[in-house]
């Protein structure tokens, strides 16, 4: 049985393997600027699932190739685990449209001295282990307001749904 976080993420990226086939993201892959690669945080899938209208508003310009979508093996566990998630339809068409990417646990170490120092809120552990994952996106699409926190690099831009919105109205 896994002790910690990261033997945690290893266990869930066997068990997602069966769920959607990962597909690690090569750096010079970015290079369809058009497309940008969206990581979606679990309460952003949650929230479309439960009609939020910015939620749907980023899944119409995925479905009209606006946009790209990617989640780790940890989302989907916990979209799994969601009891109003996994089974409605409309999951099953999410799924089918997503890119898995792998849980980089070098990059989840690194982040952990970032995430100690965060004085005002303990970074969840799916934090660090999302973000490990998501670096090499362009945008990390999230409504915690607490995961901006963790990021330092100029990739991933942390936005919430209607930030992402707005920017794609803009362009």
């Amino acid at each position: 049985m896994p002790h910690g976080p990261l033997e945690a993420a290893a266990a869930y990226n066997e068990e997602m393997e069966q769920v959607a086939k990962p597909e690690p993201l090569e750096r010079g892959e970015r290079s369809d600027t058009k497309r940008p690669l969206v990581f979606l945080d679990t309460n952003v899938i949650i929230g479309y699932l439960r009609g939020d209208p910015s939620a749907a508003q980023l899944f119409s310009a995925e479905a009209t190739g606006r946009i790209r979508f990617a989640v780790n093996p940890i989302v989907l566990q916990e979209l799994l685990l969601a009891a109003d998630a996994a089974d409605r339809p409309e999951f099953q068409h999410i799924r089918d449209h997503l890119r898995v990417l792998p849980v980089d646990f070098a990059k989840a170490e690194a982040l952990l001295p970032r995430a100690r120092a965060l004085r005002n809120r303990l970074a969840h552990p799916n934090d660090i282990l999302i973000l490990s994952s998501a670096d090499e996106c362009d945008f990390l699409v999230t409504s915690d307001v607490h995961l901006k926190n963790l990021v330092t690099a100029a990739t991933p831009h942390v936005v919430t749904p209607e930030e992402l919105v707005t920017h794609l109205r803009a362009a």
